[in-house]
């Protein structure tokens, strides 16, 4: 029975070792460094949609939500 005990404890502590690492080397995966940022021209930031200086966020349908320059001309996909 104590070598049964020994071993379960042993089994118990790796898996939460193991679960404890893991959370902790995913939780810097999604971390964005600032010059990761995809920045417009001129390096300014993108608004909360994801689109630059002088386009609008518009809601393509099947397409999706893109950015349009609002004088016309191709849309694109959001910087995120």
């Amino acid at each position: 029975m104590n070598k049964n005990f020994k071993t379960c404890t042993a089994v118990i502590l790796a898996f939460i070792s193991g679960f404890i690492l893991g959370i902790w080397a995913h939780a810097g995966r999604n971390d964005m460094l600032p010059s990761d940022i995809p920045m417009c021209d001129n390096n300014i930031a993108p608004d909360k949609n994801g689109c630059c200086p002088g386009e609008i966020y518009t809601d393509m349908y099947d397409l999706g939500f893109n950015c349009c320059p609002e004088t016309g001309g191709d849309c694109f996909p959001p910087l995120r």
